[in-house]
């Protein structure tokens, strides 16, 4: 996927080729500042720059290249997932690389992307970009999509390579940076790449006016971190209705997962999602329950875990023993304003213990289409005596 990746830069560069299609040139950015308030505090700026083309070749064969640039300062507050110091993380690392690379070919009843490419499946709890990190996540794969009817689909993925929010230099043996771990190598959790033979199918239904029925299965095998390894199946059910001035919501899921490199097995996962919608505002609640049993619990090893167990990210990765998570949100928009908040209650899953609570805020300014103000704030409050932890985000974006 590599080798393809670098044949596509060359293709989309090349002063004949490019005289030989239609292409489409644009660029973004986002300007960040991040604070973490707790025992071990931090801070850090980060900025970046983003560049691709989209290249039509044919009526059939397009392509895309898109090109990260990413710097950053304040390198002696904060560990930044690549690089560490004992500072508190801000997994926003500098570093130039391949966003996407792909070919897509587009055919009356399919569609087929072949190489680096983001791949957001749903709300993309499962399977998705992780896009409000400065390096998104994308995958060296294979992704074929399937008309079945006017609005629905089937699609099937392979993925050979998850590329991580940590970058191409978060390598295995920490060649070229300073870090504090005990010997020469880097914890798997922390690679800015992650070898994959992982398979993706996902069945989409959406024939009805209201409704929508998604199932899927994935086969997720991870040759660099095996522990996150698993067989995943699932379905969902989604409502939206308005009767009058009250637009109603409702999402309900739930999926079985074994973790075959740990002999776990039937580790459930469900999820209730209702939400009240009255002119510009929204009233939500949202119950997911990550489960757990034999010694692990259910995990999103490639989905975007920062939208939904709380921003400042002490839930992220499942605790062994499962994670019940009861949230209440309120949503208030009226362009160019955007006010979201919501406040989370976490147990145990195997027991039903407190774990925190956590308060979230985002205010969302947006002047212009292309341009858009945000500041994120999240306030995790754990069960017991140890602290709390405070978190901030501020950014410009783009064109993003």
């Amino acid at each position: 996927m590599k080798l393809l990746a670098a044949g596509l830069t060359a293709l989309t560069l090349s002063p004949c080729t490019l005289a030989l299609g239609e292409h489409e040139f644009d660029w973004g950015s986002r300007a960040r500042y991040a604070h973490v308030d707790a025992d071990n505090s931090g801070q850090a700026a980060s900025l970046l720059l983003r560049a691709n083309v989209e290249s039509a070749w044919s009526e059939l064969l397009n392509s895309t290249l898109e090109v990260d640039a990413i710097g950053t300062a304040l390198k002696d507050d904060h560990s930044d997932g690549e690089r560490f110091n004992d500072e508190s993380l801000i997994p926003d690392p500098q570093g130039v690389e391949i966003n996407q690379a792909f070919l897509s070919l587009d055919l009356d009843a399919a569609n087929i992307h072949l190489g680096r490419q983001r791949i957001n499946f749903d709300n993309q709890r499962f399977i998705g970009g992780n896009g409000f990190w400065q390096n998104e996540q994308t995958f060296d794969a294979v992704l074929a999509k399937f008309k079945l009817a006017s609005n629905s689909n089937m699609t099937y993925g392979y993925i050979a390579n998850a590329n991580r929010i940590y970058g191409d230099d978060a390598d295995e043996n920490n060649s070229g940076r300073e870090h504090d771990y005990e010997n020469a190598w880097r914890p798997a959790a922390f690679l800015g790449d992650h070898k994959h033979h992982s398979h993706l199918a996902r069945l989409e239904w959406n024939e009805w006016d209201y409704t929508r029925v998604v199932g899927y299965g994935y086969r997720i095998d991870n040759r660099d971190m095996p522990s996150v390894s698993n067989n995943t199946f699932g379905a969902s059910y989604t409502l939206n209705y308005k009767a009058s001035v009250v637009k109603y919501r409702l999402q309900l899921e739930a999926a079985r997962q074994n973790r075959f490199e740990l002999n776990a097995e039937s580790l459930p996962y469900y999820l209730v999602d209702l939400g009240f919608g009255i002119s510009t505002w929204e009233l939500s609640t949202r119950y997911e329950i990550l489960g757990a049993n034999d010694g692990a619990a259910f995990v999103t090893p490639l989905g975007s875990n920062h939208d939904f167990e709380g921003w400042a990210d002490e839930i992220g990765n499942t605790p062994d023993t499962g994670v019940r998570n009861f949230s209440l949100g309120l949503l208030w928009r009226a362009s160019p304003l955007r006010v979201e908040t919501s406040y989370h209650f976490f147990k145990d899953d195997l027991d039903g213990t407190n774990i925190g609570r956590e308060f979230d805020l985002d205010f969302v300014y947006k002047p212009a289409r292309k341009h858009s103000i945000s500041l994120r704030l999240a306030n995790f409050e754990p069960e017991g005596n140890s602290g709390s932890v405070r978190k901030v985000y501020l950014d410009y974006s783009f064109n993003l």
